[in-house]
């Protein structure tokens, strides 16, 4: 996890952020449901999981975006601030898969005086596969004072 202050003037177009690895288990699935209050049957029992035609119980999708608001803001500092965070999944995540969540900085702005870094995210399975597409996230940096 990274606590250091990073600058708006330090990151650069094209950065990749550190890849974050999440193993998904049972248990971390009804931690996280009994957190959210999420308690669909899909995401914790196997039988009812089989019954509706999965191998597994499937993650929640909110945690998702838990794990990419995550990794932006472990990349992104203790001073940074994340004004928004998108992103669509595209396949279900089973309990067992490993995912590791990706990004790279695509853009760099100043707008009201806020100097903005925009990244485009992503989370991929342990096969390689992607079960998160087109994240994106914006977050505001702080800049060092000219003078």
């Amino acid at each position: 996890m990274e606590t250091k202050t990073r600058y708006y003037e330090d990151v650069k177009v094209g950065e990749e952020l550190p890849p974050l690895d999440k193993p998904i288990t049972s248990v971390g699935m009804v931690m996280y449901a009994a957190s959210t209050w999420d308690f669909h049957r899909y995401h914790h029992d196997m039988e009812y999981a089989n019954q509706m035609g999965f191998e597994r119980p499937f993650l929640d999708g909110q945690e998702l975006g838990a794990f990419l608001a995550q990794l932006v803001v472990d990349w992104a500092g203790i001073d940074a601030t994340l004004k928004r965070l998108k992103y669509r999944f595209t396949s279900f995540v089973l309990s067992g898969d490993t995912l590791t969540c990706k990004g790279h900085v695509s853009n760099k702005s100043v707008q009201d005086s806020e100097k903005l870094v925009e990244c485009d995210l992503w989370i991929e399975n342990q096969r390689g596969e992607r079960v998160l597409d087109r994240g994106k996230a914006i977050v505001a940096m702080p800049y060092r004072a000219s003078g």
